[in-house]
Order: C-alpha cells, then sequence, then structure tokens
C-alpha cells in the first residue's frame, strides 16, 4: 500500500510532541455511500437518514458527514440500469468531499447499484471487487489514515431498478465479509441487520429503508464506532494533537547589521516544511518573550497592551502561538493558508509551507472609544512583529513577504474570532525556492 513520504510541518512537529486532550475536537466520521447513505426515501433527510440519526446517537464529541450519492457504484465505469454511465463513485464530488474532510473513520457502504446486470454480469463482479478495494485504498492511504469500516451491503427485500438480491445477498455480501476479515478491517453487517427487521424496515420499492431501516444501521454502525472509540480517541490525539510544544528557541547569529543589508521581500518560495527548531526560532523572534520573567515581548506595543496574537497556518492546520508555553494550540484542522494573499490560483501564499496572521484585539487594546487611534496603533504593532520576521528571516536565510491582501472575514470565521478581534495582516515564510 503506497504511502505519502511528504509530512506536512505540522504532522512532522507532532511526532514525539507533549499531547493536551480537547474533548471538545470531535471524531470525524465520513459515510461514505450511494442512495442509501443518502437517505433516500427518509421522511426527513436531515434528521433520519443513517447518518443523521447516527449523529444523533453518537452525540457531542462526534461530528458525523453524510458523503453518499445517489446511483453509484464502487466501479469505476459503472452505470444506471438503462445503460446512463458515469456512475462510479470516485466521479462524483461526494468523493473529492470525503477524501478532503480529514475523518477520523469511514463508514464505508457501496455495492448496492453493483449488483445491476450492466455493471457485475459482463465479469461475475470482478471489476466491482477490484474498484471496490481500490477505492477502500484510497482512505486509507490519506495522511493521517483513518480507519476504514466495511458496511455490508444492505438487504433487497424486493428487486428494483434492476438491483438484484441474488447477486447482493448471495455473492457481494460473502465477498465484502470476507474481504474485510483478509485486510484486518471493521466490519458493520448491515445486511445481516436490515433482513431481520424487514418487514418494517423498507419503504415500497424494497431497496430503500424507511425511518426505522435507517435507524437500524444507524445502530448497528453506532455499536462498531463505541466499540472502537478508545483506539480512534488515541490516534485522533496523536494526529491532531491540541497542543504542541515546540523546541526552546535559539537566537540568531547574524549581527544585527548585516541581517538589515541582508532583509528583502521575495515571493518565491520552496514546499519544504521548516523544521520544529525553525519554526521556534521564526515565532520566538517575531513575538516571543524576551524578558519572561516580566512578561515583555521581542515586538512592543503602545501601553504595552500586547494586543497582537500571532496565528500560524499550515497544510494541515492552523494554531495561536502561546509566546508564554513556546507551542502552538490548535484552532483548526483546515488548510487556511489560501485565505492569506490574493485569492486564484496564483495566490503564491499556498506554495510557502507557513503563512502567518497578525490577529489584533481591540478589546484588550483598550481603545474603542478612539477607533482611528485603535486601527493606526494596531498596524504599527503588528508592523513591529513583521520588521522582526524580515530580519529574522535575512538572519535564518528564509524567504518572506508582508501581506495586507489577506482575506479577514473569512479568516476571521475560519478561525473562530469574536467580534472585538480581526485579521489585519499576514506574512508568507518559507525556504528560498530551488534554483532552475
Amino acid at each position: 500500500m503506497k504511502k505519502n513520504l511528504i509530512l506536512p510541518l505540522c504532522a512532522a512537529l507532532a511526532a514525539g510532541a507533549a499531547l493536551a486532550a480537547d474533548p471538545a475536537d470531535p471524531l470525524v466520521v465520513a459515510c461514505v455511500g450511494d442512495s442509501i447513505t443518502y437517505g433516500h426515501g427518509a421522511s426527513a433527510r436531515g434528521k433520519t437518514s443513517y447518518p443523521a440519526q447516527l449523529q444523533a446517537l453518537l452525540g457531542d464529541g462526534w461530528q458525523v458527514l453524510n458523503f453518499g450519492h445517489n446511483a453509484r457504484t464502487a466501479l469505476d465505469e459503472g452505470k444506471e440500469w438503462n445503460g446512463q454511465g458515469g456512475m462510479g463513485y470516485r466521479k462524483s464530488p461526494e468523493f473529492e468531499k470525503a477524501m478532503r474532510s480529514k475523518p477520523d473513520v469511514v463508514l464505508f457502504m457501496l455495492g448496492t447499484n453493483d449488483s445491476k446486470p450492466v455493471n457485475w454480469d459482463a465479469d461475475g463482479g470482478a471489476g466491482v471487487k477490484r474498484d471496490y478495494a481500490k477505492l477502500v485504498d484510497d482512505f486509507l492511504e490519506r495522511e493521517p489514515a483513518p480507519v476504514v469500516v466495511v458496511g455490508v451491503s444492505p438487504f433487497v427485500k424486493k428487486d428494483s431498478f434492476s438491483i438484484r438480491e441474488k447477486i447482493v445477498g448471495g455473492e457481494l455480501a460473502p465477498w465484502q465479509r470476507a474481504f474485510a476479515a483478509e485486510r484486518s478491517l471493521p466490519l458493520v453487517d448491515a445486511y445481516e441487520a436490515t433482513k431481520a427487521a424487514a418487514e418494517t424496515s423498507y419503504i415500497g420499492d424494497g431497496v430503500h429503508p424507511n425511518d426505522a431501516g435507517y435507524g437500524v444501521i444507524a445502530a448497528a454502525f453506532a455499536a462498531k464506532l463505541r466499540e472502537l472509540e478508545p483506539a480512534l480517541r488515541k490516534s485522533h490525539a496523536a494526529a491532531w494533537p491540541a497542543t504542541i510544544a515546540l523546541p526552546e528557541p535559539k537566537r540568531a547569529a547574524m549581527p544585527l547589521g548585516e541581517a538589515l543589508a541582508k532583509r528583502a521581500t521575495h515571493r518565491e518560495f520552496s514546499p519544504e516544511p521548516l523544521s520544529g527548531q525553525e519554526l521556534s526560532d521564526l515565532l520566538w523572534a517575531a513575538n516571543g518573550y524576551n524578558r519572561p520573567e516580566e512578561r515583555k515581548r521581542t515586538a512592543p506595543t503602545a501601553i504595552n497592551r500586547q494586543e497582537v496574537d500571532l496565528y500560524v497556518l499550515c497544510a494541515d492546520g492552523a494554531f495561536l502561538y502561546d509566546a508564554a508555553q513556546n507551542a502552538l494550540v490548535r484552532v483548526s484542522k483546515d488548510d487556511l493558508r489560501g485565505l492569506t494573499g490574493r485569492p486564484g490560483p496564483n495566490n503564491f501564499a499556498l506554495a510557502a509551507p507557513v503563512a502567518l496572521v497578525y490577529v489584533v484585539d481591540f478589546e484588550r487594546q483598550g481603545m474603542q472609544s478612539r477607533p482611528a487611534d485603535a486601527l493606526k496603533y494596531a498596524h504599527v504593532d503588528c508592523g513591529f512583529v513583521g520588521q522582526n520576521v524580515y530580519l529574522h528571516c535575512a538572519a535564518a536565510g528564509l524567504n518572506t513577504v508582508f501581506l495586507g491582501s489577506l482575506q479577514p472575514d473569512k479568516l476571521a470565521e475560519a478561525l473562530g474570532l469574536p467580534d472585538t478581534r480581526k485579521p489585519v495582516f499576514a506574512q508568507t515564510v518559507g525556504k528560498p525556492a530551488p534554483a532552475e
């Protein structure tokens, strides 16, 4: 099984880092499947589809996402009963969304539509089995890899839409059980669960469950997830630590005059991550405590209000720099670098491993009655931090550019900022681009 050998910046930092549990950080569950996952036939899909009922059963601490798509097949070249092509799940927008969702666990339940003669009969299901396994591997090869739970395709009470129970129950379900055992993957036998409750679990077409049937499926998955929960939470904490301790910062040895001579703006970056040491040195220089016993920092602020907070955006998340603890506190699992710089395909902020965002806490600043002065001092104080970064980068051989073209409203929402705290500037940092 192929693995991604390029670790994102913060994932590399997390190796060996001190972990801090965060009960508010949910386990993400991606429900992958066809119309039975989507919730066709449910009285209110947002409340009674199986993913919605699963969310209600699991409660707080879980986030269940529905990536079901009607009529989709495991077979890449899957077709509808009438010959319409393009039904492969991999070709659906939900596939890409599921891959980007950074799930801790994937509930994989495809195969019902593969029982149609146009998909199964040409090779006796060999292509279905091949592409089913490839789809599972697509998720297992993500970094960090989720747990994939194989959901056996539900019972077919009545053949409809050319979906055939003799294939689902007689050939597909036994193979899915064997596949899960061979791969040592957790299994939820939705076939047996729905067959046992078939009399009260289906709408008229005999393929799609009703609300009660979706509840049967949700309960089966919920039982398995509760069984897996201790291991899932442990792997989640390792993959997405709430707090990452940074190495003790080291001060640049270059004389100030030489750093001033080399200070420059560069917009070309290598995607190579910064090491933990490099990031610690950078953040300390930007706005760390240089006189910790007095809680005084490397960048001055008006009346020492220290209203500038430093956020660190990288490929696998966004973090608040805790200068007192010399640590990163996770605020998001999302890659938000694209919200700095100008939007569009030529946004060079995406080429660099780190984007710094300078957030001003106007309440902490204490100038609410003087908005013009508040903004003036905020700009000056952010400028002090930015110049620190410029001088450190000159001394450390890094490239940087100070940015006023960030998307502040979207950043504020993504970072979960209250109205009193505003992103004001950003600064992109990375190693120089390789010489061509």
